[in-house]
């Protein structure tokens, strides 16, 4: 574990200052996630809790919250009135509910100048002291399970393995929603104004046509096997290509998941190449209900025809859903999404196919992300889109003849 208490206060604090906003607590209420209504919450029914708050504190989304990344987020959960600085009321009820079973730290033992005002650089030598992260990284790297695991243990205040709607309640006080997380989000809407399709139609891909139209060799040249989907992580990149493979093979088809950092495209443009052959797709992975977008990005995953995407999505799952606008407080429906146009590795658009009362016709629009906060989740049947009638109306016609 690393030693916090020699790590220069300049350097913590800028390292801190890096790290995302608590994850607002306001985008989940207990009757959405409690989906078989019994008011008991599960692990299992848990997990989109968790999973959002995993991908808000890993701020350089490398799948691990490190512990500069795991300090800073409880930091910033802690201070409610987000003023930047714990008050000792702030610090003991977050103790209290967070970590109690801890051997506690006493405010004035961290509040080194004694200014009654606990910074980041102080907090975080206290927590290092406990070794909290290391319980919760159990003693190795703090991926996306055990963070969950932590965070359902921290809401499951009596032990039971059930959260209850009181339970729930005491830790959504610390996942209020700020006005600096809003303003975070609204900077970073791309201006419809600024917006021209000009670089998608020198460098961009329909994925639609990438699903449909690719086709799979291994690396002697053969063709094995179609493209079937596109795994997406939460920050719009493509973490790796699906395809069905084996057919020609003895093995029968089986679908799989290739990093797409190990994805060629084929010389004449036509298909993919990827490391899988018949004597070694018996070498990759196993047959899983479940796989995460880290597996996806860095091996290749077997059996992930129907899987779950932890902490991603497949393109699939956003074609054909509805992409909405916004009508002052709420949103309307515009039209279905009917493509996304990747561009360097990465979403960069949504084609959306609007109703008859929008003119109808195809426009592509800046993709605005995935997760809490942002336009779409992969349990959502809408894409939200921050734009007003008269800004996606003037928006021009997308001609696919120019790719």
């Amino acid at each position: 574990m690393t030693n916090f208490a020699r790590v220069s206060s300049t350097a913590m604090a800028l390292a801190l200052a890096v790290t995302a906003p608590a994850f607002a607590q306001a985008t989940w209420t207990y009757d959405d996630i409690d989906q078989d209504g019994n008011l008991e919450l599960s692990s299992v029914e848990f997990e989109r809790v968790g999973r959002d708050v995993f991908m808000t504190w890993d701020a350089d989304r490398n799948q691990i919250i490190d512990e500069n990344e795991f300090y800073g987020g409880v930091y910033d959960a802690w201070d409610v009135d987000r003023d930047g600085m714990l008050t000792e009321a702030e610090y003991g009820t977050g103790w209290d509910t967070w970590f109690s079973d801890y051997d506690p730290i006493a405010y004035g033992d961290l509040d080194l100048d004694a200014n009654a005002m606990l910074m980041d650089t102080e907090f975080a030598t206290g927590l290092g002291e406990a070794e909290v992260y290391d319980t919760w990284a159990a003693g190795g790297e703090l991926g996306e399970e055990q963070f969950v695991t932590g965070l359902y243990g921290v809401y499951d205040a009596d032990d039971d393995l059930i959260v209850t709607q009181a339970e729930y309640d005491v830790v959504g006080v610390f996942w209020t929603a700020d006005a600096a997380t809003t303003e975070t989000l609204e900077a970073e809407v791309i201006s419809l104004n600024d917006w021209n399709y000009d670089d998608l139609y020198a460098n961009g891909i329909s994925a639609e046509d990438f699903i449909d139209e690719m086709e799979v060799y291994d690396v002697t040249g053969e063709e094995i096997g179609d493209v079937e989907d596109i795994i997406i992580g939460p920050d719009g990149r493509i973490a790796s290509i699906v395809a069905e493979v084996g057919g020609l093979w003895d093995i029968g088809d089986t679908h799989v998941s290739v990093p797409y950092a190990e994805v060629v495209m084929s010389d004449d443009g036509l298909g993919v190449v990827i490391p899988v052959t018949e004597e070694t797709v018996g070498d990759y992975g196993f047959d899983r209900d479940v796989f995460t977008v880290g597996s996806a990005t860095s091996e290749v995953v077997s059996g992930v025809d129907d899987a779950e995407v932890l902490r991603g999505w497949r393109a699939s799952e956003l074609i054909g859903d509805y992409a909405r606008i916004r009508d002052g407080d709420v949103y309307s429906n515009y039209g279905y999404i009917s493509d996304l146009l990747l561009q360097d590795g990465q979403v960069a658009a949504v084609v959306v196919q609007a109703n008859d009362a929008y003119g109808s016709g195809y426009r592509a629009y800046p993709y605005q992300g995935y997760g809490a906060g942002s336009g779409w989740d992969a349990g959502s049947p809408y894409y939200d889109m921050p734009y007003g009638a008269q800004e996606v109306g003037e928006t021009e016609m997308l001609d696919y003849e120019r790719f």
